[in-house]
């Protein structure tokens, strides 16, 4: 009995210890089954509640989408529809993310920066849906085009006075939108949520600074308007058929009275008075200096026709403004200058406007028309042409005046034509020429590199002629990084088509030098950079005794003359120095013609010059 115990033991022992190990796989398979299960079903929870957020993002996008008609077409009960939907949506996305399974989410490496940015993003969208949609909806029904036109001409200020309360709402409703999304890398996410909340976030940064900038520049606008008394402006037409530094004989001028939002153009005896002036040679009394004479003909600041000469348009409004006040007395509140290329993407939007003789100006004959055709009509009968031009003026502005035009394509037209260099504006109180400057239209010729490092080619007409109708230009920058230069080209051509030509178009003083009238002219300015020197290639010009050196603003510059006969093509290039220090992103400055000027700049700029940003 004593021997059989422990071998009943130890065949009894072993054998349950085999059956216990067996059975830990089991129970471990099990249990990763078990979580596997759980993390499914947690993961088809999450994947779904993922969808239901992407579904109210893209439902809300769609609303949105719908305001933009709803604007145009002064639908009120679209917008406040639109708008309640679209908070709807996001508010049901921004329940879903701030679930238990979102947090959870975001805790796990890789994965969660992902779902945080999510769910900071539909944070922001529900931010702008209940803060920003209300107070832009009540912006756009107060400025609904009907209430902001009136009759005679003009705007309704009224509306944008009140409006400018909404504003302060909309910034800080931006401002909090910003600040859910301020702790989001872009660099850090998967493409695919990039993809899919980037545009929004681009929305959010971009559209802070702008109503500030809105805000901000709101009374300015309202004080131009006329708002808080009476302003007057005198409108300068560039003839670019007779081109000249910022566009073209600036001989047709046109006095505008604004008050209170009302726009009217003035026919009196001061006008009158000053538009002899203009031709007499009374000459403006601003003062210039004598080096800055130099660069130009004896008879720049005598005639109004030649005030434009300079490419620093706040010099050309202060000669202006100058003989104004000289001849009648009085001041002017600003200058604004436009030309013929500008003025037929406006009628693009305004339509045809009807003139006495029974004929119609429009987009697609405005440029011929009063560039060409005028001089072919009127020849050297400079009593009829003014009044053709006063008419055309007085019927045009009077459209423009009226409304009833798009004002979204209108301003696309303004800002085409401040891009293209046919635009600009000056004006005698600080926080308006700063607006001036900040949208563009100031035309400044820069005493400093420290923001934008501006080189540019210039164009003067010295024969007399309206030949650069026919003229072509196109401009072109290169750099050598080694020697510090920057070289700016202006390649020019000549399409006159030939001698036929009523005089009035033909070079007038071409004979004088024994030049073809079919033959362009030119007086080619171009300028160092601030702190730079100067050089010109060829050295001298084909009148060798019209070159001239001098400075403007503290730039040294030269001009040389060039003959363009009919069917040829010149180059001229100016080489400026690049002074040490700090420079900004090149800027490209010319002489607008009838046509498009192309601009291109060279890929070796990029070692001297830092890149541009886009705006």
């Amino acid at each position: 009995m004593s021997s059989s115990a422990p071998h009943s033991h130890s065949s009894d022992g072993p054998g349950r210890r085999r059956r216990r190990h067996r059975r830990w796989p089991w129970i471990t398979l099990a249990c990763v089954l078990l979580v596997l299960g759980v993390i499914g079903v947690v993961g088809f929870l999450f994947v779904r509640e993922a969808l239901s957020v992407k579904d109210d993002l893209v439902a809300a996008k769609t609303e949105l989408g719908t305001i933009t008609g709803a604007v145009q077409t002064g639908d009120t009960s679209q917008l406040l529809a639109a708008s309640e939907n679209a908070l709807s949506h996001t508010t049901h996305a921004n329940a879903t993310v701030q679930g238990p399974l979102w947090h959870v989410a975001v805790k796990i490496p890789v994965i969660g920066q992902n779902v945080a940015a999510i769910q900071d993003t539909t944070r922001a969208a529900q931010i702008l849906a209940k803060e920003a949609l209300p107070a832009a909806v009540k912006l756009v029904t107060t400025l609904n085009l009907k209430t902001l036109k009136v009759a005679g001409g003009g705007i309704n200020l009224k509306p944008i006075q009140e409006a400018a309360a909404d504003l302060p709402v909309l910034r800080h409703a931006f401002a909090d939108a910003q600040a859910a999304v301020a702790g989001i890398d872009r660099s850090t996410l998967n493409p695919a949520v990039d993809g899919s909340i980037g545009q929004l976030l681009d929305i959010i940064d971009q559209a802070g600074p702008a109503l500030a900038d809105v805000e901000k520049n709101l009374p300015t606008l309202i004080d131009l308007a006329g708002g808080h008394g009476a302003r007057r402006y005198m409108i300068i037409f560039q003839n670019n058929a007779e081109i000249r530094a910022t566009g073209g004989n600036a001989a047709n001028t046109a006095i505008l009275i604004v008050h209170n939002g009302r726009m009217k153009l003035v026919d009196d005896a001061q006008t009158r008075a000053y538009k002899v002036a203009e031709y007499t040679g009374v000459g403006s009394p601003y003062p210039l200096p004598a080096k800055t004479r130099k660069l130009y003909e004896w008879d720049y600041t005598l005639y109004a026709q030649n005030f434009t000469r300079t490419p620093d348009f706040p010099t050309t409004a202060k000669l202006f403004s100058g003989l104004w006040t000289k001849v009648t007395h009085t001041k002017l509140d600003g200058v604004v200058s436009v030309d013929p290329v500008a003025l037929a993407r406006m009628l693009q939007v305004t339509g045809p406007v009807s003139l006495p003789d029974g004929s119609k100006i429009g987009s697609g004959n405005a440029v011929k028309l009063l560039l060409s055709d005028v001089y072919a009509r009127f020849g050297r009968d400079t009593k009829g042409s003014d009044a053709y031009f006063g008419q055309v003026t007085s019927r045009v502005f009077n459209r423009i005046a009226a409304g009833g035009w798009s004002p979204t394509r209108m301003l696309a037209a303004f800002q085409w034509g401040i891009s293209q260099q046919r635009i600009y504006a000056w004006f005698t109180r600080p926080a308006e020429q700063a607006l001036s400057v900040q949208t563009g239209t100031d035309g400044i010729l820069l005493g400093s590199n420290a923001k934008v490092s501006q080189v540019g080619v210039y164009l003067n007409d010295s024969s007399h002629s309206k030949l650069e109708y026919y003229l072509k230009t196109r401009t072109s920058v290169t750099c050598d990084a080694v020697a510090r230069t920057v070289t700016t080209t202006v390649t020019m051509t000549s399409s006159v088509p030939g001698p036929q030509l009523n005089a009035f178009t033909l070079g007038g003083r071409n004979w004088v030098y024994h030049i073809p009238s079919t033959t362009m002219l030119l007086d080619v300015l171009g300028f160092a950079l601030p702190g730079g020197t100067i050089t010109s290639h060829p050295q001298q010009g084909d009148l060798a005794f019209w070159t001239r050196s001098g400075t403007e603003l503290g730039r040294d510059a030269r001009s040389i003359s060039v003959t363009l006969p009919m069917g040829k093509t010149k180059k001229v290039s100016f080489t400026s120095t690049v002074p040490r220090g700090d420079l900004g992103p090149l800027s490209v400055r010319f002489s607008p013609t009838v046509t498009g000027t192309p601009v291109s700049v060279a890929g070796s700029c990029n070692a001297l010059f830092p890149p541009s940003h886009p705006q």
